[in-house]
Order: C-alpha cells, then structure tokens, then sequence
C-alpha cells in the first residue's frame, strides 16, 4: 500500500517506519528538522521524503500525526484529500491542555469537516509510541489497537496499516463510538490504555455504558 506520512515525528515516524518494514511504500513529510526526515527515511527501506503535497498525492492512505495546533498549516499545505483514507492520530492537546470543541464534536469530527472529501479513520492516538515501538517489536505480546471509522474502504485500510504496525485491530465503530477513544486519559475511556485482543473485542461489541465499565476492568499495564 502507498502510504503518505504528514507529521514525522514521534507517533508519525513510527508507523511510517513499522509500514516500510511490512512492504508498504512511505513518503514521509512535514518535519521543520529536514535532517530528521532524511535520517528517518534512510532508516525505513524503501521509504524516501517529500513535501505534504507530493505525500498526499502519492499515497493511497495518509497518516495524519500533526501537532494538533499544526493542523490547519498542515492541511494547507497538503492539497486536495478527495477519495483519500486519512488516519487521524491526533488528540486535541492546544498550548494550554485539552482544547474545547464545539458542538459536542469528537476530535475527528471536527477535523473531518476540515478535510472535505476525505474517508476519515482515527488511529494510533491511544497510546504513546514508545509503547507502539515496543509492541513492534514484540516486547508485550499480542495487544489490539482500537480504531474507529465509517467509511468501508477507509475501515479495510486501517486495519491494513494497525497490522503493519504489530497490533492487533479492532474496530470500535463509529463516530457515535470514537468519545471511548479520544483524550483525555479518564475513567471509562481506553485512551492511554492497553488490552488483550479479546478483551478489546469484548468492549468494541457492548454497548456504550458497558464498554466505559469494561475500558476500566479489562485493561492491562501500558
């Protein structure tokens, strides 16, 4: 799969590493330390560097993991996102913590409507990537990681991408779902949490006051 990183730093750089060693093809960008990019491209195989345009137009699935407060320079300089899989990883964090939204939105739900076109999913964002690195490379045995989407093609993709990284995938649903998986770190939340992939599946299945009560249960140490 042809993959387009924007963001390359530590969430970001990971994944575009863990997907070159898998066989995907990366393109990583958007780094201010083009240095950074050059030595994380010559560290994954096959994997070379460009700007957020040439990234989004070459990939079939962008891995958006910008700075929150970077999002929108980072999409202005992107291009059109038109029938593009976008993986969103961020989490709201602003300058001064959590930053409010409006209309009872998610975080993916906001950036949604400000990527037009796009078949959006939200990944990667619940745990830190020096867990991500060592779920890689196998230091904790088989955990899931959640994901949530409602487009077909951009939920297939996903889970493409979470095997590539060393996780186990499981789709929590939709936007109706994506609150148990976005910051901040909280009771009934599985944001900074790890599971065991049956007992992610086991939260993913239940409904909603259910799953917060087994996000707190089932977890393991992360």
């Amino acid at each position: 799969m042809r993959v387009g990183v924007v963001g390359a730093g530590r969430i970001g750089g990971n994944v575009g590493l863990q997907l070159a060693r898998s066989g995907h093809e990366v393109v990583f960008s958007f780094s201010r330390d083009a240095d950074k990019l050059a030595r994380l491209a010559a560290s994954s195989p096959g994997a070379r560097v460009g700007t957020p345009a040439d990234a989004a137009a070459f990939a079939e699935v962008v891995v958006f993991a910008v700075p929150w407060t970077a999002v929108d320079d980072a999409l202005g300089v992107m291009g059109p996102l038109d029938g593009k899989v976008v993986v969103d990883t961020t989490n709201q964090f602003g300058r001064g913590g959590v930053d409010p939204l409006p209309g009872g939105l998610s975080a993916v739900e906001f950036n949604g409507r400000r990527m037009p076109g796009a078949a959006l999913a939200k990944a990667f964002n619940t745990l830190t990537a020096g867990y991500q690195v060592s779920v890689a490379s196998g230091e904790q045995g088989e955990v899931a990681m959640f994901f949530a989407a409602e487009d077909p093609t951009a939920i297939d993709a996903t889970r493409v991408l979470v095997e590539g990284c060393g996780f186990v995938p499981v789709h929590v649903g939709g936007w109706d779902r994506v609150a148990l998986m976005e910051a901040p770190r909280r009771p009934g939340s599985v944001y900074g949490e790890a599971y065991r992939p049956e007992d992610a599946r086991r939260i993913a299945a239940a409904p909603l006051d259910e799953a917060a009560r087994l996000a707190g249960e089932l977890k393991i140490s992360a």
